[in-house]
């Protein structure tokens, strides 16, 4: 009996059937990637925008009003963990 591979095998994927799905993932995995690169590029410039000291680091001020995207509610407990970060201890009227 003559060896005859893979491609004489009832079910068995060719190269041919393999292909397209093969160029299908590839595609997929560039659009993810170039869509993760679009998000870490924004929140780069986000970053940039909102630092306080440029030499520092990526650091905003404290407070909502140097937030992006400020919170409807804001008391005193969200003013003194923001200031504290980020610092380990809790705010004192936790």
């Amino acid at each position: 009996m003559a060896y005859r591979g893979d491609a004489g095998r009832k079910g068995g994927m060719t190269m041919g059937k393999a292909l397209p799905l093969l160029l299908v993932a590839g595609a997929g995995m560039l659009a993810i990637s170039a869509v993760k690169g679009a998000k870490r590029a924004q929140a780069m410039q986000t970053a940039e925008r909102t630092r306080v000291n440029r030499s520092a680091g990526p650091v905003r001020a404290a407070g909502p009003e140097s937030m992006e995207f400020p919170p409807d509610r804001w008391d005193i407990v969200d003013e003194q963990s923001d200031q504290s970060f980020p610092a380990s201890d809790p705010p004192g009227t936790y």
